[in-house]
């Protein structure tokens, strides 16, 4: 999955934070690779405490490695993860209920870059572009973990208008802690520095 967009931490904080001090390209990616680490140490927790896997609906990485940052402008630091539906599931009301039509095999058909290879996949030599239709790809299969704490695995109905019905979820709210811990975290940071600029003169380049 592509890195979508999940948070954007803005240049007026820094530079509060800074102390005066100019806030160069240097510092920007310190602070960014600083604001990952925190936001992927609570996104473990968060998941741990509540039992779940933390494993991609679309076979990427897990939550707390699909996090990773860029800087836009001259100031803002923006948050970004390969996590599937993660920018819905932190945003204000969570997700509604709607139909599941990507866990389904005619979806898989359409798009088959889509869906990482499985290890059964992998074992047959298939590619990626495949497609199902003509035996390139296997079926798709869902892991599915019951209340009882087992996992089972189901085939994905074949039609998108046959695709299951998602409950709906409530947000998840970790990402709101993750950023004030990590600007905690940063402010040491900016210390560190403003300490370097009065000490040594630093350019800040």
């Amino acid at each position: 999955m592509p890195d979508v967009r999940i948070r954007g931490v803005y240049g007026t904080p820094w530079s509060k934070l800074a102390k005066g001090i100019p806030i160069s390209q240097r510092i920007l990616h310190k602070l960014g690779a600083c604001l990952v680490k925190a936001v992927s140490k609570e996104a473990k927790a968060y998941f741990a405490k509540r039992g779940w896997t933390g494993e991609d609906p679309m076979q990427g990485p897990p939550i707390w490695d699909s996090f990773s940052y860029r800087i836009r402008g001259k100031s803002t630091v923006e948050i970004l993860s390969t996590f599937y539906g993660l920018a819905e599931m932190t945003a204000p009301g969570g997700i509604p209920n709607r139909r599941m039509e990507w866990l389904t095999q005619q979806r898989k058909e359409q798009f088959p870059s889509r869906y990482n290879l499985t290890e059964g996949e992998r074992r047959r030599g298939m590619k990626r572009g495949g497609r199902i239709s003509k035996g390139e790809r296997l079926p798709l299969i869902v892991p599915i973990k019951t209340d009882a704490g087992t996992v089972i695995l189901r085939t994905a109905p074949l039609k998108i208008s046959e695709a299951w019905i998602h409950p709906g979820i409530a947000r998840f709210t970790f990402m709101e802690k993750a950023i004030k811990k990590g600007r905690e975290q940063c402010a040491a940071i900016l210390g560190e520095e403003l300490i370097k600029h009065l000490s040594e003169g630093d350019p800040f380049s």
